[in-house]
C-alpha cells in the first residue's frame, strides 16, 4: 500500500535535505571530524553544551565550561571539577564553542563527525550500488539473451555466490587485504549484485520474444542496441525502484560493517563507526549512539517511502 501523499512529500523532502546536507558537509561542519582540542576537558559533553576554548602557554588549548571572570583571572569548570587560572597565563581571549550534538570519548564534536559520516556512508553506498547495477544488469541481460548453456552457467554461478554467507566473505577479505574505502566499495558492490541479476534476467526472458524485440531483429538491429535502446527502457521503472531499495540496504550494510570494525579505517568517518565508538559508554553518553541511529533510520525510511510513492507500488520488492 502506497503511503499518503503528504507523508510521501515529507519523506522526499527529508531525503533531499539529508543528501544536500551530506554533500555540503565540508562547508557546514564546525570543524574537522578528527579534531581533538582537549580530550580530558571536552570528552562526553552532552548536546547543546556551550563551552570555551582557553589557549594557555605552553600547555595548549583547554576546553572549559561555566567560564566567568573573577578578579585577575578566570573561574571555570573542566572535567567535572572547578578551577581558576590567572589572566596572564591565557593567550588571547577565550573562544566560544557550541556542541550542538555533544562530543564523544575523545572530545570530538559530534556535529562535524555526523556530517562527514553521512557523506562517507552515502558515497560508499552510491558507488557500491552503481557497481552492483553494472554487474547485475550486464550479467542478467547476457544470461537471458544468450540462453542455453551460457544462461545455465551464469545462473549457477549466481546461485553459488548467493549461497556463500556475505559476512564470511567480508571477514576473509578484511583478513587478507588492508581495509580502505575503495576496497569496501569493491567488496560490497561485488557481493550485492546477484539478486539484481536474477531480477533482470527474469524480466529480459519475458521481453526477448516480444514483438518489439522480434521487429528489431528483423530490421537487422545489433543485439547490444536492442538491449540498450529497446529492452532496458521497458524495465527502467523497476530498476529505479530496485536500485533505490538496494541503496537503502547498502547504507545499512556499510554502517553494520563499520560498527563491526570491517569498514574503512580512519580518517574515514562512518555512521556505524561513530555508533561503535559509543557502545561502551551508552549509559553515560547515549547521544553518541543515538544521533547516528536516528540519521540512519530517517535515511532508510525516506528512501523506501519515496521509492514506493514514486511508482505507486503495491508492496516494496525485495532482493534475496
Amino acid at each position: 500500500m502506497s503511503p499518503p501523499r503528504s507523508a510521501a512529500r515529507g519523506a522526499s523532502a527529508t531525503l533531499a535535505l539529508i543528501l544536500a546536507v551530506a554533500a555540503a558537509a565540508p562547508w557546514l561542519a564546525p570543524g574537522p571530524p578528527e579534531e581533538q582540542e582537549d580530550v580530558a576537558g571536552a570528552r562526553y559533553l552532552p548536546p547543546l553544551t556551550r563551552a570555551h576554548a582557553v589557549h594557555l602557554e605552553p600547555h595548549g588549548t583547554r576546553i572549559v565550561t561555566a567560564l566567568r571572570p573573577r578578579g585577575d583571572g578566570w573561574e571555570f569548570r573542566r572535567a567535572g571539577s572547578r578551577g581558576w587560572i590567572p589572566t596572564d597565563r591565557v593567550h588571547g581571549h577565550p573562544e566560544p564553542r557550541f556542541y550542538l550534538l555533544g562530543t564523544d570519548g575523545l572530545g570530538r564534536d559530534l556535529t562535524s563527525r555526523l556530517l562527514f559520516a553521512a557523506r562517507h556512508s552515502i558515497s560508499v553506498a552510491a558507488m557500491s550500488v552503481a557497481l552492483a547495477l553494472l554487474l547485475g544488469v550486464g550479467l542478467g541481460s547476457a544470461a537471458a539473451l544468450a540462453g542455453g548453456w551460457w544462461d545455465a552457467a551464469l545462473m549457477r554461478g549466481v546461485d553459488m555466490l548467493m549461497s556463500i554467507p556475505r559476512l564470511l566473505i567480508y571477514l576473509v577479505c578484511a583478513a587478507l587485504v588492508r581495509p580502505s574505502t575503495l576496497f569496501l566499495v569493491l567488496v560490497v558492490g561485488a557481493t550485492t549484485w546477484t539478486g539484481l541479476a536474477r531480477l533482470v534476467r527474469a524480466e529480459m526472458m519475458k521481453l526477448r520474444h516480444s514483438d518489439l524485440a522480434l521487429a528489431a531483429r528483423a530490421a537487422g538491429v545489433p543485439a547490444p542496441r536492442i538491449l540498450l535502446r529497446h529492452l532496458l527502457p521497458h524495465i527502467g521503472p523497476l530498476l529505479v525502484v530496485t536500485v533505490a531499495l538496494r541503496f537503502a540496504d547498502t547504507v545499512l550494510l556499510e554502517s553494520a560493517l563499520s560498527f563491526l570494525g570491517l569498514g574503512a579505517p580512519p580518517p574515514a568517518v562512518s555512521l556505524g563507526g561513530i555508533m561503535a565508538s559509543g557502545r561502551d559508554a551508552l549509559a553515560d553518553a547515549w547521544w553518541i549512539v543515538a544521533w547516528p541511529g536516528i540519521l540512519i533510520s530517517a535515511l532508510l525510511l525516506s528512501i523506501r517511502s519515496t521509492a514506493a510513492d514514486l511508482f505507486r507500488l503495491p508492496e516494496s520488492p525485495s532482493l534475496p
